[in-house]
């Protein structure tokens, strides 16, 4: 499994400033060329596009491989519909052209300027991300360099198959997340931060001035950052429930006209995708497994009796017309999601070979004969 590990560089960050822009424009060259001649092949595009960047550019060979690198991936990435701009102020770097020490606290990276090293805080947490650190990305954000690891660790081992224990889990609007165990993470904090975040955009963006722009990008990374701190809390807290295996519904939503421009509004804020990234990846480090299963029907099916009727759920309500079971709705469709998550999680196995080890074979009995 791959980790990520962001530190913030010390020192002077005018060479690497100065290789950014470098790597910036080597890759616009390869992205000129690829666009018109409709090419993203990286040899292709090597041959037509590395001597000249070499001839015009003080940027290192190995930079030079990784920048058209990027560049063919944003032009698969497109499909040639729109022209690609490499505008973030970033490096990409390989195993040629870093290497990083963390117990040492700093980091050796190929710059316009030569090899460099750059020290960097060490954090306790790093300690747990042990491995072989495969690349990086330095992004130079308001003068100061950020550089990103990916750090290849070795897989946790799957927690026991048998008797699996299984979370259902519902996203929604109202209630981020409702679990199958009778928990719910409530959006009423989430909304109102949210809200108080618009109604300033909406003023600023009515302004239209410089300065309200810069302020606008201020407030806008830090809404990220607070939804993205959101979103980590609650997978933690459901990667941490005593269950070994996370069922999840495989939402795919679009905004329409039908729905409406408040309730658009509303799954605009919704940052659902994130939350799943979040479960999945902190599942994986612990040996724990995460199923999709098909959103149709949970809201409306009994969990129950299994008795399937729109009728079943009035807004947050869920009463069963058969049967007549009442209990919240978001709580029904997590138990429906935890029942679709043990059958998917049984399928995910079925198909093993069955494999005997060489301790336990055994030669054949000889029934007589030559």
């Amino acid at each position: 499994m791959f980790r990520t590990i962001k530190v913030k560089l010390l020192g002077n960050p005018t060479p690497l400033t100065a290789t950014a822009k470098a790597f910036n424009e080597a890759c616009q060259k390869v992205l000129d060329y690829g666009y018109e001649k409709r090419v993203h092949n990286k040899s292709k595009l090597n041959k037509a596009t590395y001597h000249e960047i070499r001839s015009v550019s003080t940027l290192p060979s190995a930079l030079v491989q990784t920048a058209r690198d990027e560049a063919s991936e944003m032009l698969k990435r497109v499909k040639f519909k729109v022209k690609p701009e490499k505008k973030q102020l970033s490096i990409r770097y390989d195993g040629r052209t870093f290497k990083f020490y963390p117990d040492s606290g700093y980091v050796s990276l190929t710059t316009v300027m030569g090899r460099l090293t750059y020290q960097f805080k060490k954090y306790d947490y790093m300690d747990n991300y042990k491995g072989d650190y495969t690349n990086a990305q330095l992004i130079i954000r308001h003068d100061v360099a950020f550089l990103n690891v990916q750090v290849k660790m070795p897989d946790t081992p799957a927690l026991a198959k048998r008797e699996p224990k299984v979370l259902g889990v519902d996203r929604g609007i109202l209630n981020i997340v409702t679990c199958s165990d009778n928990t719910f993470l409530n959006s009423k904090k989430l909304r109102n931060v949210k809200g108080r975040y618009q109604y300033l955009k909406s003023n600023l963006q009515h302004l239209g001035t410089r300065s309200a722009k810069r302020k606008l990008k201020r407030l806008s990374g830090r809404e990220r950052r607070f939804v993205r701190n959101i979103n980590h809390i609650a997978s933690k807290q459901m990667v941490n429930k005593p269950f070994n295996v996370i069922a999840l519904e495989k939402l795919e939503i679009k905004k329409k006209k039908k729905n409406g421009r408040r309730f658009n509004r509303k799954l605009g804020n919704w940052s659902y995708g994130q939350l799943s990234t979040f479960i999945k990846y902190k599942a994986e480090s612990t040996g724990k497994t995460v199923v999709d299963v098909n959103p149709k029907y949970t809201s409306q099916m009994c969990s129950r009796c299994g008795y399937t009727n729109k009728a079943n759920r009035k807004g947050l309500v869920f009463k069963c017309k058969e049967c007549g079971y009442e209990l919240n709705a978001d709580l029904n469709a997590a138990r429906n999601i935890a029942v679709l998550g043990m059958s998917e999680y049984g399928r995910l196995f079925v198909n093993e070979p069955i494999v005997a080890s060489q301790d336990s074979y055994k030669p054949p009995i000889s029934m007589g004969g030559n």
